[in-house]
């Protein structure tokens, strides 16, 4: 095995070798490296199935030299496509919003968790603003039938929450 590469294996027994630079953007791949320095040491990755790091690895990998697009705080409240395509977008350069829109609802939750357990910032902040922008204008049922949300208030907490519309 090259030195510059390193053995990752997702938590299905999936194993990936990886090129050392790209682990850099995760601050837990990073620190795991050094932690396992033999040539044939796997760094296991128990919170990350195959589908989630072959993603991660593709978003690493297009980031391999340059930082995603830093995202509006507060998310804007336009939510057509070319709005969001320019928010995510580096360069006029259509990969990450390719990259993103490839994405279902629940494979953008799980990958953020994946993410969010390899601390790499840049792909959570991305993540965040594709479901951010799925959930703009929204209705509460329409966002709650998206997201798999069931509503745990009680008709009189509706009823009484409804007298007081947010407009």
């Amino acid at each position: 095995m090259d030195s510059k590469t390193k053995k990752l294996k997702s938590s299905d027994n999936v194993v990936k070798e990886v090129d050392i630079d790209l682990l850099k953007k995760s601050k837990l791949l990073q620190g795991l490296v050094e932690d396992y320095q033999g040539d044939d040491d796997e760094i296991p990755l128990n919170e990350v199935d195959s589908k989630n790091l072959d993603l991660i690895i593709e978003y690493l990998t297009m980031y391999k030299d340059k930082e995603p697009k830093e995202i509006p705080k507060p998310f804007p409240e336009r939510t057509d496509e070319d709005f969001f395509k320019g928010i995510v977008n580096n360069d006029d350069n259509d990969a990450t919003y390719n990259y993103l829109t490839k994405l279902d609802i629940e494979a953008a939750i799980n990958l953020v968790n994946a993410a969010n357990y390899l601390q790499i910032d840049g792909l959570i902040n991305l993540l965040a603003a594709k479901l951010a922008h799925e959930m703009c204008n929204c209705e509460v049922e329409e966002a709650r039938k998206k997201f798999g949300i069931e509503c745990d208030m009680t008709e009189e907490e509706v009823a009484e929450y409804d007298k007081y519309p947010l407009d």
